[in-house]
């Protein structure tokens, strides 16, 4: 890991640069009681680390595990994100979710953004108990089609980054753990896997938390795709923008977690 790669930020702004005991809040989260009744697997976003959901974890004493990986590229050097391939994020996500459903009677997954993308494919993959996604960037703000070829033609045209915009906070008490920079390759792979990725409404119970003040993702749009759904509901976050897990409606998020303990 490169900590220089890496910036607190919030709305698009580095905050402060990170030094070498912010590594711990990077690393992949493991926090086990010895039971084997009910685990969560947490799915971070693009660009993002497992850092995102370090406000949230001391409210999460009600399952016997947590685990939350790295996905690839993330968490790592700007290098290695430009060289990361969506199919090792499916991939990271698959092995995570089999490996947790081998050990535990009931798996419920949360994703962010990215992680919310994949925590959907899991739930077409699995049978999970139940699903949270946290503003699933399955529809962007940006015009997909447009960004995708203006990313290519800047590739084409020689360059590599552009600056990152990270930290998409309705309040100011929290920041996000992000790269200072955004690789085109890794901007090209992310819009790749959400116009390529099939959807199909999870069959699982599901919950869907939407930011009002979201800046990423359309989520009137995603709303939409979930709209109608007996097994889905969607909740309309009034003190949050994208980056939910860090925003002004955690205690929502987690009593809608304990409802659903038995």
């Amino acid at each position: 890991m490169n900590i220089d790669d890496f910036r607190a930020m919030r709305r698009g702004i580095p905050l402060f640069a990170l030094d070498k005991k912010d590594v711990a809040l990077m690393a992949p989260i493991e926090r086990r009681n010895g039971e084997k009744k009910r685990a969560l697997l947490l799915l971070h976003g693009f660009t993002s680390t497992p850092a995102v959901f370090r406000v949230m974890l001391p409210s999460l004493t009600f399952y016997d595990a947590i685990l939350c990986p790295v996905l690839p590229g993330h968490a790592d050097t700007l290098k290695a994100f430009a060289e990361v391939k969506a199919e090792a994020w499916l991939k990271t996500a698959e092995q995570s979710c089999e490996l947790m459903l081998n050990e535990f009677e009931q798996v419920d997954v949360l994703g962010l953004s990215l992680g919310g993308i994949l925590a959907c494919h899991l739930s077409n993959q699995f049978k999970l108990h139940h699903l949270y996604l946290l503003a699933p960037a399955l529809d962007l703000r940006l015009p997909l089609e447009h960004t995708l070829k203006l990313a290519k033609f800047l590739t084409c045209l020689g360059f590599q980054e552009v600056r990152g915009l990270s930290g998409d906070l309705f309040t100011n008490q929290h920041c996000e753990i992000a790269y200072r920079k955004l690789p085109l390759a890794a901007i090209i792979e992310i819009f790749n896997l959400i116009k390529q990725l099939s959807f199909n409404v999870p069959d699982c119970p599901t919950d869907v938390f939407l930011g009002c003040h979201d800046k990423v993702v359309s989520s009137w749009r995603v709303a939409a795709r979930f709209a109608n759904k007996d097994n889905v509901r969607i909740h309309w976050l009034s003190n949050s923008a994208h980056v939910i897990p860090l925003d002004g409606d955690i205690e929502q998020i987690i009593a809608c977690m304990k409802e659903h303990l038995q």
